[in-house]
């Protein structure tokens, strides 16, 4: 079995992988406003998925841990990610969409707490983000029942590998502005919906594997 510090990474840069709108905030700012301002941007996004996602640990936690509970949310868990794997790989891409055309985010020359405070509710508000952090949670608390240092470890390598791949996304900004490109940001999306399949494979996988005492009772 991987550790759960790893399995946690692993998840965390299938998550940086996927174009969305805090990415492409990402990529505008660090180009047009410096790599600090991105870094700020970068640290808000950070603090909400960390809110997020202790919310839901310590709500979901108290289900969980009921043996006869936990097997039910590890398949739900699972078979949403498999959703979300397949939504991804399946996605189309508009051939002609320009990165400037989604979600531009306006900033000017202000106080660098501006950025983190953009970052935070820009990546707050999106819906996606709560479905998928929750699901996560409740999926992985399942998968190690409840175990609190092994989903402490996992969501800290998936948390720390996020903001670490977003602060790189900031210092090669100029770089990364291939994702500009159709074509590209159409294998991204099939990568990461195929991961994400494995992902929620590895969650209905485990969640049987850890409960044979279920079966007994």
């Amino acid at each position: 079995m991987i550790h759960p510090l790893f399995e946690g990474i692993i998840l965390g840069l299938t998550v940086s992988l996927s174009l969305g709108p805090a990415l492409v905030a990402l990529l505008q700012t660090s180009i047009r406003h410096g790599v600090r301002k991105g870094i700020y941007l970068a640290l808000g996004i950070f603090t909400s998925d960390m809110i997020v996602v202790v919310g839901a640990y310590f709500g979901a936690t108290q289900i969980i841990t009921d043996q006869h509970n936990h097997m039910a949310f590890g398949l739900i868990g699972g078979i949403i990610l498999l959703i979300f794997g397949t939504v991804s790989l399946t996605r189309k891409v508009d051939m002609t969409e320009k990165v400037e055309a989604v979600n531009e985010i306006k900033v000017r020359k202000e106080n660098f707490i501006r950025y983190y405070i953009k970052g935070f509710f820009l990546n707050i508000a999106n819906p996606f983000l709560w479905a998928f952090w929750l699901t996560s949670v409740v999926a992985i608390s399942s998968t190690y029942q409840g175990h609190r240092l092994a989903i402490s470890l996992f969501f800290a390598g998936t948390l720390g590998t996020v903001l670490t791949m977003d602060i790189v996304k900031c210092i090669l900004a100029n770089k990364i502005r291939i994702t500009s490109n159709p074509s590209v940001k159409l294998w991204v999306n099939r990568i990461v919906g195929v991961i994400f399949i494995l992902f929620g494979i590895f969650v209905i996988i485990n969640t049987f594997w850890n409960i044979p005492s279920y079966w007994q009772q």
